[in-house]
């Protein structure tokens, strides 16, 4: 038995597209850097080295002798010169008293006065020794301060520049759907 029936052929609807991808440029302009850097502050303070030297009792051993302590001395030396002359003379005078006795007291006391005394020479070294010279010393100071300044940095930054080309997508019907039907069997198979 041939029943009638419906055959059905279905093509289902396919789509296609077209893609244009999006195009992004960027460009970066490089940050602008600026650095300076202030001079350190170095100070230097310095004492002098000192150095001194009292050589005054090596003068005094070499006969310089400071002026005060000079007049000292020679009103010491004259007076005992003084007192050492008034005695001789005192002498002579009670020696010349007696002449009547005879003996040629004028003839001593003239050889007494007319032969100078001899000269004593001695070798010896001036400073006797170096303590005579004292020296002292005091080292120089030297103080140095300095101050560090900090480096003044200033930055300046650029925002990238973007540029975008949008995509685009095209969206079209590449096959249409397409639904057949024809009717088979009984009547309808090609015949009728």
């Amino acid at each position: 038995m041939n029943l009638p029936h419906l055959e059905m052929r279905q093509t289902a609807a396919r789509i296609g597209m077209n893609i244009t991808r999006p195009q992004i440029e960027q460009k970066q302009t490089p940050a602008s850097l600026s650095i300076e850097q202030p001079r350190g502050e170095l100070s230097i303070e310095t004492v002098a080295a000192r150095l001194e030297i009292d050589s005054t009792q090596a003068w005094i051993e070499m006969g310089r002798i400071p002026a005060l302590e000079s007049v000292r001395q020679y009103a010491a030396y004259g007076r005992q010169k003084g007192q050492e002359a008034v005695a001789q003379r005192a002498s002579e005078g009670d020696q010349l008293m007696r002449i009547e006795q005879g003996g040629g007291t004028v003839a001593r006391i003239a050889k007494a006065n007319d032969a100078p005394p001899a000269e004593v020479t001695t070798l010896g070294f001036i400073p006797r020794s170096l303590d005579r010279v004292k020296t002292t010393f005091t080292p120089a100071e030297v103080r140095l301060s300095y101050t560090a300044n900090r480096p003044k940095i200033d930055v300046e930054t650029h925002q990238p520049e973007l540029t975008v080309k949008d995509g685009q997508v095209e969206i079209f019907l590449q096959e249409q759907n397409q639904l057949n039907m024809w009717p088979v069997g009984g009547i309808f198979d090609g015949e009728g």
